[in-house]
């Protein structure tokens, strides 16, 4: 398998690492490409007039742009949904909480969960259904058009 020098450089500490062809391919180079790219972009910006830390004040300040894109009526119903999905998980016995964050939310996997509470999976996928229909019907009773079982 082929092997490649690599150097990186943080400030002012450099190492130099020996990588496989596969592992540049994968991980080195995409990461390379997008600090050339950043760098080309300064110095376009610097050729304009503009000076290094104009050009991270405006990628930050265009970050800022999408995430708060959004109008006041799109935020509004955003927490609308997210204090009824509070509700609708406060509703739950803390257990069953836990299991609805954990394997809904973080989508961890409910063998994992399973494994982490040292209980049985088949038991924790009954409980899992019983979330489900749970929370299926306190969504229904509150309008919400569910599909599914």
């Amino acid at each position: 398998m082929a092997k490649r020098k690599i150097r990186i450089r943080s400030g002012e500490l450099e190492a130099w690492m020996e990588v496989t062809e596969e592992e540049y391919q994968k991980y080195y180079r995409p990461w390379w490409q997008q600090k050339k790219r950043e760098q080309r972009n300064r110095e376009a910006m610097e050729e304009c007039g503009y000076k290094e830390e104009s050009y991270e004040e405006w990628k930050e300040n265009d970050m800022r742009t999408e995430l708060f894109a959004e109008s006041m009526e799109e935020l509004m119903e955003k927490k609308i949904l997210l204090d009824i999905l509070q509700e609708a998980l406060d509703s739950l016995r803390p257990e069953e909480m836990e299991l609805a964050v954990k394997v809904f939310g973080e989508e961890m996997p409910l063998i994992d969960f399973a494994n982490m509470k040292k209980r049985n999976p088949r038991t924790l996928s009954d409980h899992k259904r019983r979330i489900l229909s749970k929370l299926r019907h306190f969504f229904m009773e509150r309008g919400f058009d569910i599909e599914g079982k």
